[in-house]
């Protein structure tokens, strides 16, 4: 299955469900809207991390790199964050590759099970969190400003940072 929706716009998309979750109910004159706000966030929230160590910027790169190369692909190959002027931004990792379409359908579920290997929670089809990083993989067939070739495809790894919560 193919995510056809830019990673950052998912990952927005999926923080602006949640805050409409929780208003659901909020303009309530009766005071129900409360209850019904608080049974919302408890539902929308992830699950508790008090237990889980805070993950370093380069442990996510490690590990995305380590993904990457179990799904059998170079991360070597592929364009990283921070490739361009060796300055790495510390709430975000990126790798984005051409790659044989054929190799990509092969590689996403790999991807996948080696970060659940790794400790990453599955929270949508190709969408992972661990502690306060969310990871979004996607792959298409049309980019703009990327010339790609019939058999051809972008691959995306973006993973965000979204700060102790």
């Amino acid at each position: 299955m193919h995510i056809r929706v830019r990673p950052q716009t998912a990952a927005v998309i999926a923080l602006a469900a949640s805050a409409a979750l929780v208003l659901t109910g909020c303009s309530s004159s009766d005071g129900s809207g409360e209850v019904a706000a608080q049974k919302a966030a408890a539902a929308a929230a992830p699950a508790a991390k008090g237990a889980e160590p805070p993950v370093s910027r380069d442990t996510v790169d490690q590990e995305v790199r380590s993904a990457l190369r179990a799904a059998g692909l170079d991360p070597e190959k592929g364009k990283g964050s921070g490739d361009a002027d060796n300055t790495k931004n510390a709430s975000q990792v990126d790798w984005t590759a051409v790659v044989n379409t054929q190799q990509v359908e092969g590689a996403l579920p790999r991807i996948g099970e080696h970060l659940k290997h790794l400790g990453w929670r599955e929270t949508a089809p190709q969408s992972y969190e661990q502690t306060d990083w969310v990871l979004l993989i996607g792959s298409v067939k049309q980019a703009a400003g990327v010339n790609l070739k019939a058999n051809e495809s972008l691959l995306t790894v973006n993973v965000t940072y979204l700060g102790a919560g």
